[in-house]
Order: C-alpha cells, then sequence, then structure tokens
C-alpha cells in the first residue's frame, strides 16, 4: 500500500505534529506500507522531467500513485489540494478529515466535499488522534479491495 498524508507542514505546530501523529500510526499498522507526505517524494528522481512539472502537476502524479491519500483538512494548502482534486477520477483516493463544525456550514468549500470520502470529528477525537480510526478503517478497506481487484 502506498499512502499519502496531506495537510500543513511541519512547522505549523499543533496539526503538523497531528500529521506526524497519523503517519506514524499507520505506519504501526501497516509495516509494509509506504506513507509519505508530498514534500518527501521527489519526482526529479523518478520520472524524466519531473523536476521542470508545477506543484499541482507534482501533486497529480502523487495522488495518482498513492492508494489512499489522507487530507487532514486544517490549512489553505489542504484545502486547495481539495479543492483541485476532489472533481477529479482521483477523487475516490482522498478521504478528507475535517472538524464537525463545517459539516452544516453552506460555503463553496463544504459544496466541494460533499458526498465525498469525508470523515467529520470533534476536539476530543483530534486531541487524542483518536481519528486515526477512521484513517486505519479506510486503509483496511483499500487493502481488501486491491485483494479483489476492486476500485474502493
Amino acid at each position: 500500500m502506498n499512502i499519502l498524508v496531506w495537510g500543513p507542514s511541519e512547522s505549523v505546530p499543533e496539526h503538523g505534529e497531528k500529521r506526524l501523529k497519523i503517519q506514524d500510526e499507520i505506519r504501526k499498522c501497516f509495516r509494509n506500507a509506504e506513507v509519505l507526505f508530498s514534500e518527501n517524494l521527489n519526482l526529479g528522481d523518478s520520472i524524466a522531467g519531473g523536476e521542470q512539472l508545477t506543484i499541482p502537476e507534482q501533486e497529480l502524479w502523487h495522488l495518482a500513485a498513492c492508494d489512499v491519500c489522507v487530507v487532514l483538512d486544517t490549512s489553505k494548502g489542504a484545502g486547495e489540494e481539495i479543492a483541485h482534486f476532489v472533481s477529479s477520477q482521483l477523487a475516490h483516493k482522498l478521504l478528507i478529515l475535517t472538524h464537525e463544525r463545517y459539516r452544516k456550514s453552506n460555503s463553496f468549500p463544504t459544496a466541494l466535499r460533499e458526498n465525498k470520502n469525508q470523515m467529520f470529528y470533534d476536539d476530543h477525537q483530534y486531541e487524542s488522534c483518536n481519528l486515526v480510526e477512521y484513517v486505519l478503517t479506510r486503509v483496511r478497506t483499500v487493502a481488501v479491495g486491491r485483494l479483489f481487484g476492486m476500485r474502493v
């Protein structure tokens, strides 16, 4: 399994640390999985001309190559990634983790995420990192689906 984790960088204290925690928890449960952040992937090493691609083009390659893309929906950058890819043919790979306070919002970003692989969490789930259970369940579902040749 190749799992990508999008969200705020490590330089954003609370949310960046949460992304690292999610990555660590996935690695504990799926020891043979590759669990990476986009910034850990260098397309210049993998494909000819990869270093000349724009950031959205690079992220498209990353999304195409992964089995699951966990998006910690807590930053402007993550929101832009969601907006860019949620209507693509690869949208089924996204698992969007959003705070429950945005569940009933009537905003354009909320409309984009509607009826996608979106899970809502509350403050307690975020602080305790119980939201990682959503992630592990999704990864297990995709892994089983792959065994049976299904697109999940």
